[in-house]
């Protein structure tokens, strides 16, 4: 038997840094998946490999006295699966996973789609990649548990959970709904327990998004960690700076949702603004020289833009109702050296295969 599972990227349309205190945020799966293969193994320990990411396969166990264990992997091994490592040991500390009902397995793992190729190497594009692969590894292991002890498919606060004890605690999750759900989703946090709520949404017909890439990758941890050190000592300039944020994406949100394309582009224009304010006070780059000088290209052809994610880098989207100054955009942005991604909504989220091994010669 094999399994293999993908899941989808994401770019955030609106409610960055807001959405992690409570406030609404738009996200749409992007068509960029990431992908994880499961195959029978010839051994009793599990084996992973990730070509093009780390240059080694790694072995590991799974038991559940002891949880995740390597079994002699180099250090840079390890420290590149991290991802791994924490998400399967979360499944088997939890109880989400009994490994016992688990055969060993031989694990791929490919997120190509996920990295621009640059000076013989590859740069994060900063589409979700570690949340899209948290979906497909945690759903392509659930189904590899034979079919009468085979757990139900984990919802979205459980995913979150596992997401965070990877990001160390942060994370508002709302790219694992776009990774999970598919399409376009309005997702924020309910209550002080902040449980993940997510539900469909539409986009006003007419919307072109035209996602390029600055060119550089950015650390959304670090931007966050950056503005949980900035809380601790504010003196509610950051809490203001949040409000108001929440305050224009609710507004953004409700413009979508009556199908007020006007609307939703001028609140655009005014979170981009209120997210440079922020980084102001928290000290973080948000709005990076390459965001700045792609917004003043988005300007110039009538185009609203934005960061989509925390900013410093990664990709930013051009919005707009016309198709011409969308085209003439992405041709200003490609002859100053960005990259216009060919990025679309993608309308299924998680995707799970289960079929016979086959082998080729």
């Amino acid at each position: 038997m094999r399994v293999t599972a993908s899941a989808p990227g994401k770019l955030v349309l609106i409610g960055e840094y807001a959405v992690l205190f409570g406030h609404p945020a738009v996200v749409m799966a992007a068509d960029r998946r990431a992908r994880v293969d499961l195959r029978p193994n010839d051994a009793t320990s599990w084996r992973v490999s990730a070509p093009g990411f780390c240059d080694e396969e790694a072995l590991f166990d799974l038991n559940r006295d002891r949880g995740f264990t390597w079994r002699e992997p180099t250090s840079d091994t390890a420290g590149r699966l991290t991802l791994v490592e924490s998400l399967l040991g979360s499944l088997v500390s939890t109880g989400l996973i009994d490994p016992d009902d688990l055969p060993s397995a031989a694990v791929t793992l490919d997120t190509e789609d996920f990295f621009f190729p640059v000076d013989g190497g590859a740069a994060k594009l900063g589409l979700g990649s570690s949340a899209a692969l948290t979906v497909a590894l945690a759903e392509a292991v659930r189904n590899w548990v034979p079919r009468e002890g085979r757990p139900p498919a984990l919802g979205l606060a459980e995913l979150l959970e596992l997401h965070r004890s990877f990001q160390g605690g942060r994370g508002s999750g709302i790219d694992l709904a776009a990774s999970s759900r598919g399409g376009v989703v309005e997702y924020r946090l309910i209550g002080e327990s902040k449980t993940p709520d997510a539900h469909p949404a539409e986009l006003p017909s007419g919307l072109a998004v035209v996602s390029v890439w600055t060119g550089r990758s950015a650390s959304t941890a670090d931007f966050l960690a950056r503005l949980e050190a900035g809380m601790r000592s504010d003196d509610g300039v950051i809490d203001a700076a949040l409000g108001e944020l929440g305050r224009i994406s609710s507004d953004g949100i409700d413009h979508l949702r009556s199908g007020n394309l006007n609307g939703f582009l001028d609140d655009v224009e005014d979170f981009v603004s209120s997210m440079e304010a922020l980084g102001r006070v928290a000290g973080i780059p948000v709005l990076s020289k390459e965001h700045r000088m792609l917004r003043r290209l988005a300007e110039e052809t009538g185009v609203s833009y934005k960061p989509s994610g925390a900013g410093g880098g990664d990709v930013g989207l051009g919005l707009t109702d016309d198709p011409e100054a969308a085209a003439a955009f992405a041709e200003r942005a490609t002859v100053a050296g960005f990259t216009p991604l060919d990025l679309h909504i993608d309308p299924e989220g998680v995707r799970v295969d289960r079929g016979p091994v086959s082998y080729t010669h």
